[in-house]
């Protein structure tokens, strides 16, 4: 099993966030690139697989100040040695497939093949909207949400489309609904050059096909996950295409039928997957050196902003029973808790409730996700040491 570690980036605590407009505050957003540089030596020279960032536009309220996670990933990439860098996950229908190709291709070969990518469909209409609003339907939300939430779909998996294409051949064309690459008709007034030094011309000197620079350091292109599925058919579809669907849902009955819904998608494309293979499964993990401080800094870490700010969008079904409707659960920390989303205590606690997880859901990758600033330093750093050293050792071989 690897270990990764994803990074929703508040941009400070509480007291700091309650002050309004963090996400502007120069001063909270240098204190938070020095943390996270701690953090991502540490975790690199430990054995973890990775770190990867949301991606979010807008967000002033600075509970998520993630703007461009390739540039953080680079960031990151260029102080440390062995630790994978992505994205978890860029959303895929409000932006142009083809610098995504070119853009995750750099990074890939600027780390020399430690760049991972992560797609989504996103869920936040006040930058979703803004961002893709060249898109016809996808500026107004309200209006059709059925016919919204069916055009981000289709874009995400014709988007999805293009970037593999683009990765994995010198040059392509590609006609889709939303896209037509190359465009018809265009004439190329360097044809002599291209036909003698490249491809993708006709005898007219018309573009018949493009190919995006550089090519990805990893061949045939850096890992894909797909974050955060909800539904046996997401998860489906993620693994059809080669991806790795990262499991959100806390119930196991419900895990089970995403880990069923893998393994039947891996059949459709002739691939015999065990349980739990290919897939990833995701927690916020709080360790402290007991379990009363464990509860105290998690009380006041993720909870607040999943509380404030993750349930209104319907967030609260990650906590869902079977038959259960997630606008009834109680939505506070308790939960969280109580329903494992949220996993904090000592050392042996943790070591406990990660047993008899792992054993009910024995995935390929496990994510602690954290709200890096919503913990102190200080205590992000020593829960980072106590699973390095007390708990991870006890289930993978990955970290030393």
């Amino acid at each position: 099993m690897e270990i990764g570690v994803f990074y929703l980036p508040v941009i400070g605590n509480r007291a700091e966030l309650s002050l309004g407009m963090a996400g502007r505050r120069t001063d909270l957003y240098q204190k938070m690139l020095t943390n996270l540089t701690e953090q991502a030596q540490y975790l690199d020279v430990h054995g973890y697989y990775g770190v990867g960032f949301t991606e979010h536009h807008f967000h002033i309220e600075g509970e998520e100040v993630s703007t461009n996670p390739i540039m953080l990933d680079m960031y990151l990439g260029m102080q440390t040695k062995h630790l994978r860098v992505g994205q978890l996950g860029l959303v895929l229908p409000s932006h142009n497939p083809l610098r995504i190709a070119e853009d995750i291709a750099i990074l890939d070969q600027v780390t020399k093949g430690r760049a991972f990518a992560g797609f989504a469909r996103g869920y936040q209409p006040r930058w979703v909207n803004v961002l893709g609003q060249h898109y016809a339907g996808l500026a107004d939300s309200d209006t059709d949400p059925e016919a919204y939430e069916k055009l981000k779909k289709e874009l995400y998996e014709e988007h999805w489309d293009i970037i593999v294409k683009a990765w994995t051949n010198p040059t392509f064309s590609h006609h889709g609904k939303h896209w037509q690459i190359p465009t018809k008709n265009t004439y190329w007034r360097a044809h002599e050059v291209t036909r003698a030094y490249g491809q993708g011309v006709d005898d007219k000197g018309n573009v018949t096909a493009i190919g995006t620079v550089p090519e990805t350091y990893q061949k045939p292109h850096p890992p894909i996950f797909q974050p955060f599925s909800f539904s046996e058919s997401s998860v489906h579809w993620g693994v059809a295409h080669g991806a790795v669907p990262i499991s959100v849902v806390t119930n196991i009955e419900l895990a089970t039928a995403h880990f069923r819904a893998a393994q039947a998608g891996a059949a459709t494309v002739g691939k015999n997957y065990k349980f739990g293979q290919g897939l990833g499964i995701i927690r916020e993990v709080v360790v402290a050196d007991t379990d009363e401080e464990a509860i105290r800094l998690a009380r006041n870490a993720g909870a607040f902003i999943w509380t404030t700010f993750f349930e209104p969008f319907g967030f609260n079904a990650a906590l869902m029973r079977p038959g259960e409707d997630p606008a009834t659960i109680p939505n506070t920390f308790e939960s969280m808790l109580d329903r494992g989303l949220t996993i904090a205590g000592s050392p042996d606690t943790v070591c406990r409730k990660f047993e008899k997880l792992f054993k009910e859901l024995p995935a390929d990758f496990f994510w602690n996700y954290i709200y890096n600033e919503m913990l102190p330093q200080k205590a992000a750093m020593r829960s980072h040491e106590l699973l390095t050293e007390k708990v991870y050792p006890h289930f993978t071989r990955t970290i030393k």
